[in-house]
């Protein structure tokens, strides 16, 4: 069920000299879940609350909160994965606009390239012995290093191959 309340005034800063123009939209939502543990049914409940800057209504909540600030909360999880978990990502490595976008891009190809890894059958077991820093290592070192055979690794790229997930 939503609920929502558009054009609040929200006034911040010194004296309250700055406003801004806030809407806002409630989710609340009921369901019933099995407990994989008794087998009994549970009445299950959740409380999603958005700002937006835009006016909201009936007609626009559900591209707005299920399919847009819902898929926003697993982007900024990343975000916040790539800050405190071992990316190091809070801090400004560049002070040109197109470098800080590169940097950007890279890091969110290594932090899904992480991801793939830890999770693939092949990489799990060196995961487990060495850990995201040492796959992390594993990899620089093997792509850095000219000891791969270019001839060898077009034909493994080139054949079909099948991915297994853990």
């Amino acid at each position: 069920m939503f609920k929502w309340v558009n054009s609040i005034d929200y006034r911040f800063g010194p004296n309250d000299k700055k406003s801004q123009i806030l809407h806002v939209v409630e989710c609340q939502e009921r369901w019933q879940q099995v407990n994989p543990q008794t087998g009994q049914l549970e009445d299950k409940s959740s409380r999603h609350v958005w700002l937006s800057s835009k006016p909201l209504n009936r007609f626009n909540l559900h591209e707005r909160c299920n399919l847009g600030a819902r898929a926003r909360w697993g982007i900024e999880t990343g975000i916040l994965v790539e800050k405190h978990h071992g990316y190091r990502y809070e801090h400004c490595f560049s002070y040109n606009w197109n470098v800080m976008k590169g940097y950007h891009y890279l890091m969110r190809l290594g932090h899904m390239f992480n991801v793939l890894a830890r999770y693939s059958e092949r990489l799990a077991k060196v995961v487990k012995d060495t850990g995201v820093r040492g796959l992390i290592h594993f990899i620089r070192e093997t792509i850095a290093n000219p000891w791969l055979d270019y001839e060898w690794l077009e034909i493994r790229l080139a054949a079909p191959f099948q991915l297994r997930l853990v």
